[in-house]
């Protein structure tokens, strides 16, 4: 739910806020890297947020009714990102990324998110990382959400 502030923000002809998206790839075992799509480190939440260009690409809508996944693209400025990704792929590790909006006046405050995201069919080049991103607990959810059972809805059996 986005706060009351972005929303008046966000309905200003004219503001001084700035939006920020706020990602973090984690690997089994290792120390997550945290980047934020800004000129300027961010403090979030106490975790450091290192600038770094990247950008998420939704899925198009669908004429077929398939699917098609969300994809990620980090400026491969660093080694330890390309490291890291190729380590893990190479070793058989789940790759998770998550990525939050913020306003960069309450960085505490996400806007939305954190949403959680499986990293996989990584290529790494040397201008870039790139890979889609798959929703990790998509199988965890019930669907229905709700469901009619004799000690909720006794008054149906």
């Amino acid at each position: 739910m986005i706060s009351n502030e972005a929303k008046i923000e966000l309905f200003k002809e004219d503001t001084d806020a700035v939006f920020l998206h706020l990602l973090k790839i984690s690997v089994e075992g290792k120390e997550p890297l945290r980047f934020v799509d800004n000129t300027e480190a961010v403090v979030s939440n106490g975790e450091s947020y290192s600038p770094v260009a990247f950008e998420i690409q939704l899925p198009e809508q669908s004429q077929d009714g398939k699917t098609s996944p969300c994809r990620l693209a980090v400026d491969n400025v660093d080694r330890v990102i390309a490291e890291t990704v190729k380590n893990a792929d190479a070793a058989g590790l789940k790759i998770y990324a998550e990525v939050s909006l913020i306003m960069a006046q309450t960085p505490d405050t996400p806007e939305r998110g954190p949403i959680k995201f499986l990293l996989r069919n990584v290529t790494v080049t040397k201008n870039d990382v790139r890979g889609e991103l798959y929703d990790s607990f998509i199988y965890d959810r019930k669907i229905p959400e709700g469901v009619y059972t004799p000690n909720d809805f006794p008054g149906l059996f």
